[in-house]
C-alpha cells in the first residue's frame, strides 16, 4: 500500500516505539501514588509537561495530557465558555468537527465566518463578528482539508486587546508550522499526527481552572484517570524525531506539489491552496466526479488518500473547507486530499499521479 494519508494518521515512529517499551518497563508507577515507583513515573510526566511548554515556547500557563485531540479541543472549549461567562463563540466554517460539534451543546450561540476565495483568513469578516457578545474565539492553526494556514498569533493579538478568549486547534499544524501563542489561551495537539501513539493528545491552557467532567485527582484536577505516561514518553519521542525532520519533510512535500501541479490535466484536476499554505497537505479537487468516487478508485490501486478529514469518512456530503471558500455544493463534493510524511518517496507520487490520469483516460 501507497500511504499518502499522514494527515489522517500517522504510523508510530520506530524510537517511539522502543520509547514506550522502555518507560512502560522502568517507570510502570502510578504518577499520583506516594511510593518512588510513582515518584518516577510522576518525575517523567513533569519533564513532559515542561517539554511541551519550551517547544510551544510558552513560560506561563500549563499542559493536561487527554485521550485524544477531539478530547483537548472538548476541554478547552468547555474550560474557556466556563472561565469567559459569557455563552457565544465565534469561529470558522472550516474547522474540524471536533470543535463544531462541541460547541452545539456547549455554546448558546455559534458565529461562524467564511474565508477569502483565496483560502486566507477574512479580516473583515472577522473584525464585524466580534461583538461585545463574543467570549471566545476559536480558530485553527492548519485547516486539515486543505492545509491552509492561518495567522493565529495576530488573531490572538486582536483577541487579547478585545479581552476575548482564544482557542486554537493546533492538531494539523503542531511542529510543522511556526506560530506564536503569546497570546492564545488554549492550544490542542495530537499524539497520532506526529508519528507518536494514538489515544494521546494534549491541552494548553494558560488558566487550568474547571474540569468539563467532574472533580478528579489527575491532569490538575481536570481530566479523570490514571496517566499514561509511557504514552506520553513515546510522544515526547516522535515530537522530538518529527522536530528534527519536519524541515526535510515539507521541503520534498513542496517538491511532490510541483510534481502533481505540473502532471494533472487541469480540465479534471485543481489543486486548492492558499497563499498560507503547509505543503505536506495538497488538497485536489476532482472536477468531474466525486471525491469518494476517486478515492476508492485509488485505494484499488493500492494508494491510501482521503476525501477530507478522516473524522468524516463515509459521510459523502459537500466538503466543508471548499463550501467557505465559495464553491456551490455540487462543486465541493469533489475533493481529494493527499498528505506526505517522512517516507513518502518521488515513485510513489509518480504512481498516484499515473492513476489519477488514468481515470481521465477511462471516461
Amino acid at each position: 500500500m501507497i500511504y499518502l494519508d499522514h494527515a489522517a494518521t500517522t504510523p508510530i515512529h520506530p524510537d517511539a516505539l522502543e520509547q514506550y517499551k522502555r518507560t512502560a518497563e522502568t517507570a510502570y508507577g502510578n504518577s499520583s501514588s506516594l511510593h518512588d515507583a510513582g515518584d518516577d513515573a510522576l518525575r517523567l510526566l513533569n519533564q513532559a509537561r515542561a517539554q511541551l511548554l519550551d517547544w510551544l515556547q510558552l513560560t506561563e500557563g500549563n499542559i493536561l495530557f487527554t485521550g485524544s485531540g477531539s478530547e483537548a479541543n472538548y476541554i478547552a472549549l468547555s474550560h474557556l465558555l466556563r472561565q469567559s461567562k459569557k455563552t457565544t463563540v465565534l469561529t470558522l466554517a472550516s474547522e474540524h468537527d471536533s470543535v463544531l460539534l462541541p460547541l452545539k451543546r456547549l455554546a448558546r450561540q455559534t458565529v461562524t465566518i467564511n474565508l477569502l476565495p483565496t483560502g486566507e483568513f477574512d479580516w473583515n469578516a472577522f473584525r464585524e463578528a466580534c461583538t461585545d457578545d463574543i467570549g471566545v474565539v476559536s480558530v485553527q492553526h492548519v485547516n486539515s482539508d486543505t492545509g491552509f494556514v492561518f495567522p493565529v498569533a495576530e488573531i490572538a493579538a486582536f483577541c487579547r486587546q478585545n479581552n476575548i478568549l482564544v482557542h486554537c486547534d493546533g492538531v494539523q499544524g503542531f511542529l510543522k508550522q511556526p506560530v506564536c501563542l503569546k497570546d492564545v489561551d488554549a492550544y490542542t495537539i495530537s499524539s497520532h499526527k506526529v508519528y507518536g501513539p494514538k489515544g494521546l493528545g494534549a491541552v494548553y491552557l494558560r488558566r487550568p481552572l474547571f474540569s468539563p467532567y467532574y472533580e478528579s485527582h489527575h491532569e490538575f484536577g481536570i481530566r479523570p484517570g490514571t496517566v499514561d505516561v509511557p504514552g506520553i514518553a513515546a510522544f515526547l519521542m516522535a515530537c522530538q524525531r518529527y522536530r528534527d525532520e519536519n524541515q526535510k519533510i515539507q521541503a520534498s512535500s513542496k517538491r511532490f506539489r510541483g510534481m502533481l501541479k505540473k502532471r494533472l490535466p487541469s480540465t479534471r484536476y485543481q489543486i486548492i491552496e492558499s497563499p498560507q499554505q503547509l505543503d505536506s497537505i495538497c488538497a485536489i479537487r476532482t472536477k468531474q466526479r466525486d471525491g469518494q468516487f476517486v478515492l476508492l478508485a485509488l485505494n484499488r490501486a493500492g494508494i491510501a488518500v482521503s476525501a477530507g478529514s478522516a473524522c468524516r469518512a463515509g459521510e459523502n456530503g459537500p466538503n466543508a473547507t471548499l463550501r467557505a471558500i465559495g464553491y456551490e455544493d455540487s462543486a465541493a463534493h469533489g475533493l481529494i486530499r493527499l498528505s506526505f510524511g517522512r517516507t513518502t518517496t518521488t515513485e510513489e507520487v509518480n504512481q498516484c499521479i499515473a492513476v489519477l490520469c488514468s481515470l481521465e483516460e477511462s471516461d
